[in-house]
């Protein structure tokens, strides 16, 4: 396969994985003709990323030890268990509600009042107060 097809079937994402490290393994050791050393860098790059990620085993990052996977245990246990329970306290704050306070009230003139009685009153009276008559009513709508 000549190495305008491979590159054309990898830049599809068609090729295999044995095809894509000797597409690395030409751009890296063999001399390059001169329209596809743009592609170099790329493929440079490539098998640089992927000899450090295959390294040897020195290079490799060890294992966390016993006592600090077990104190990830242990953290993730009791975070687990708090957010556990301000769910539930949560649930139990909208189902019980721990005011003993009236949820309706009405603040007429600075003063809360939570009687419905007097607050129909009020109401009646101030509505009232607020009435027109129809000669009040075509002078403010028809005043010219």
């Amino acid at each position: 396969m000549k190495i305008d097809e491979l590159l054309d079937k990898y830049f599809e994402g068609e090729t295999s994985c044995e095809e894509e490290r000797w597409l690395r393994r030409f751009f890296t050791e063999e001399q390059v003709p001169e329209h596809l050393q743009v592609y170099r860098p790329l493929f440079l790059y490539l098998n640089q990323e992927t000899t450090s990620i295959a390294g040897p085993k020195e290079k490799q990052k060890k294992l966390p030890s016993g006592k600090s996977s077990r104190f990830y245990r242990i953290s993730y246990t009791i975070s687990g268990v708090a957010a556990g329970l301000l769910l539930l306290l949560g649930a139990a704050k909208i189902i019980f509600p721990l005011s003993g306070t009236p949820e309706n009230y009405v603040v007429i003139d600075g003063k809360r009042y939570t009687d419905e009685k007097l607050v129909e009153a009020k109401a009646l009276e101030a509505l009232q107060n607020a009435s027109f008559t129809d000669e009040d009513l075509s002078n403010l709508l028809f005043q010219h």
